[in-house]
């Protein structure tokens, strides 16, 4: 197989040498049988897209209405690991992971002494919540959902109740992609608590406003590609050997 892979990140950089590993030829745009686009937002310009033929097999992160149109037109195949299960979970362990990385640089408590609040209990949130309690962690989750509470379990709380918990904790995390906390709920954040963005746009609150504020907030996105670059090309390089016929 003829392979493409966009973008020179490090996680592009170990996609290609797995890919050759296992026998795959490096090719261009317009030569390949399978493109790999970046993520988590896949674009290309007119150029680009004129070089690819009619059922083009490309794997590509979100894309835009134009690009959409394009690839009805064309009869391209496309292959999105962001509405694959197994990949989702793959990546939500990797940005856990990193999240805690991310936080521990940051201050000076530790995870066993510290006291962690994770808003929304999605597929990050549970794995963010798992790992920070196996290190000791006093954990409250924030959530929407009842369910969700009952399964994030002991000092679960819901998301309008976030103004009578925010102040008290040290670590805040949000992982979902409404705002969550208002300027009242960046107002009762206490000086030394760090408070890390996990979501995407919208995001959960103000980033700008919130360090105006003199709050230690950080937009800590594209996780795995950051901290674990080797390992998001091989959960993408699993996700292509499951979905993609690779001849």
């Amino acid at each position: 197989m003829k392979i493409w892979i966009q973008g020179n990140s490090e996680t592009s950089s170990f996609l290609r040498k797995m890919c050759s590993d296992r026998g795959m030829v490096l090719s261009s745009p317009g030569q390949c049988d399978l493109a790999v686009l970046q993520f988590p937002f896949s674009a290309m310009s007119d150029e680009m897209a004129n070089a690819f033929p009619d059922r083009q097999r490309i794997v590509c992160g979100k894309i835009d209405e134009k690009m959409n149109r394009i690839s009805k037109e064309k009869n391209w195949m496309l292959f999105q690991p962001l509405e694959d299960e197994a990949y989702l979970a793959e990546n939500a362990r990797l940005t856990a992971e990193g999240a805690l990385c991310a936080s521990m640089n940051k201050m000076t408590l530790s995870l066993r002494d510290a006291h962690c609040l994770l808003i929304g209990y999605g597929r990050i949130g549970k794995e963010l919540t798992r790992l920070l309690r196996s290190f000791g962690a006093d954990v409250t989750v924030a959530a929407r959902r009842a369910e969700s509470r009952k399964e994030a379990g002991e000092n679960s709380v819901s998301i309008e109740r976030l103004p009578s918990v925010i102040g008290k904790v040290d670590l805040i995390y949000n992982t979902v992609p409404a705002r969550t906390l208002s300027e009242s709920g960046l107002f009762s954040i206490k000086n030394t608590a760090f408070l890390i963005e996990l979501a995407s746009k919208p995001y959960g609150f103000d980033l700008e406003r919130a360090k105006r504020l003199g709050i230690h907030a950080s937009l800590e996105s594209g996780i795995p590609g950051r901290y674990c670059p080797e390992s998001a090309a091989g959960a993408l390089m699993h996700y292509i050997e499951r979905s993609v016929q690779i001849e």
